[in-house]
């Protein structure tokens, strides 16, 4: 009896690496960047899609239409669970950056909608025009989420 139990024993780590290696445990990181890289994916084919505005009257729409874009990434990207290791630095660097962006473009989207085709007005918003500087896109591309750091760009 002792050898079967200490040949069990033995065969355990094995067994455990073997489940491992056959997926039994998914890498977290892996998973997360899979899932945000798919949220950006869409969020980039979509401001990628947006028709530039080619008079005045057209830069509130437009400008609301990249609102909603950004903003129903930055939804879909809080939804997600980062890997608790990395947790702190991608609110930090990331998250909730990009979430106070996209209450800067809402403000801003506001403003522009309000100018209507007022040129002079338009022009004097440009330089209030939100931008992407707080959302560290270094660490995005070296933690893999380089797909979220085009977009950000595009969308910017």
């Amino acid at each position: 009896m002792a050898r079967v139990t200490s040949r069990l024993l033995l065969l355990l780590p094995a067994l455990a690496l073997a489940l491992t290696a056959c997926g039994g445990n998914a890498d977290p990181r892996a998973e997360y960047v899979e899932k945000a890289n798919s949220v950006c994916a869409d969020a980039d084919d979509d401001f990628a899609d947006l028709t530039q505005p080619t008079s005045a009257a057209e830069f509130g729409p437009f400008a609301q239409k990249t609102l909603a874009i950004a903003e129903q990434a930055q939804q879909e990207l809080a939804k997600l669970t980062p890997p608790e290791q990395d947790r702190a630095e991608l609110e930090t660097k990331v998250l909730n950056p990009f979430a106070m962006l996209v209450e800067e473009g809402k403000a801003f989207a506001e403003q522009v909608s309000a100018a209507g085709a007022d040129q002079a007005k338009l022009l004097a918003l440009l330089p209030q025009r939100p931008t992407a500087e707080k959302i560290d896109l270094e660490f995005l591309r070296a933690y893999g989420l380089g797909t979220c750091a085009d977009a950000i760009e595009l969308g910017t």
